[in-house]
């Protein structure tokens, strides 16, 4: 069984560049945090899963920020009831305590047993850390190469999507929907001074800041059955570390969900990996719910209220 000096030894040996990282024992992504480890934005969680057979057992990895329920897990890899596997079988299957689990332990799968699970967000991000078999250390190493050493150690890996909703942005093609979508939210319209329209929803899919260019502008569309919620995302404004949420809504039908938090996550998570330090919003003065929703996700007030022709807008902001 490899431990952390095997572990480090093996990526020497394939001439795998990384970066080591030593600490204290850490058991959880909260006591990862709590330890100071670099690259906090490229952490990953891991669930070692089987399925109610006994049969099939999969080592997921995942942000660590990321909200995927076991179901989802189950529907998006196709596979039977999922749950947890045992103590017992994370020692004998991959030589790995709780606290410890890595893809990197699927390296003493000698049976082939386990499949590897890559969420496809780390591969986008380029660089991930996990522990070398041992939750005193930490590596960062570029995804594409973790996945090509379990390949060539013979061990199955796949790379899947467990975002829990599709995500795109929206065209013109999507403004019927786009508009079902903001006619479900009747009261953010009262405060906001103006119904929505097919017409002021295709200028808004437009519309930038003063100075940005549209490259920098993503007008998110998140779906399940049909569209369930929209973020508008500009990058590089007010400054080139930092970005400004413009709009963000979940479908009425939807609301109670937790959807609006996970969708907001998800996009601060992707911004993190991509260099930006801090997210920039502002939401409608006297629209309560607002504020409390993202004051709960860290956001706090950040310079005077902004008057326009229909209502005043309360800045907020939060680092990355």
């Amino acid at each position: 069984m490899l431990g952390k000096r095997e572990t480090l030894a093996l990526l020497d040996q394939d001439n795998i560049a990384y970066e080591l990282y030593e600490h204290e024992a850490v058991f959880t992504v909260e006591q990862a945090h709590a330890a100071g480890i670099p690259h906090q934005e490229l952490g990953a969680k891991n669930l070692f899963l089987r399925d109610d057979k006994h049969r099939a057992y999969y080592l997921v990895c995942l942000p660590d920020e990321k909200d995927v329920s076991l179901r989802e897990i189950q529907e998006r890899l196709g596979s039977r009831r999922l749950s947890f596997a045992s103590e017992r079988d994370l020692g004998e299957m991959l030589g790995l305590v709780p606290g410890s689990v890595t893809p990197l332990g699927a390296l003493n799968d000698t049976e082939g047993c386990v499949e590897v699970v890559i969420d496809q967000e780390l591969v986008d991000a380029g660089r991930v850390t996990v522990h070398p078999c041992d939750n005193t250390a930490t590596v960062l190493l570029a995804t594409k190469d973790l996945i090509a050493l379990l390949r060539e150690y013979g061990h199955t890996v796949r790379v899947v999507d467990l975002s829990p909703f599709a995500r795109r942005r929206l065209t013109d093609e999507d403004l019927p929907a786009l508009l079902a979508l903001c006619e479900s939210n009747p009261a953010y319209y009262e405060l906001y001074g103006e119904r929505p329209t097919l017409e002021n929803l295709a200028q808004a899919l437009r519309e930038l800041p003063p100075g940005c260019r549209a490259d920098q502008k993503e007008f998110l569309g998140f779906f399940a059955e049909g569209l369930v919620a929209v973020m508008d995302v500009i990058r590089g404004y007010p400054d080139e570390r930092a970005a400004y949420v413009g709009f963000l809504m979940v479908d009425g039908t939807w609301h109670g969900r937790g959807i609006g938090s996970q969708v907001v996550r998800d996009e601060l998570h992707r911004l993190r990996t991509k260099g930006f330090s801090r997210v920039r919003l502002a939401y409608i003065h006297g629209n309560e719910p607002a504020r409390t929703f993202w004051a709960k996700l860290g956001f706090e007030p950040a310079g005077a209220p902004v008057s326009t022709s229909h209502y005043i807008a309360i800045p907020m902001e939060r680092e990355l």
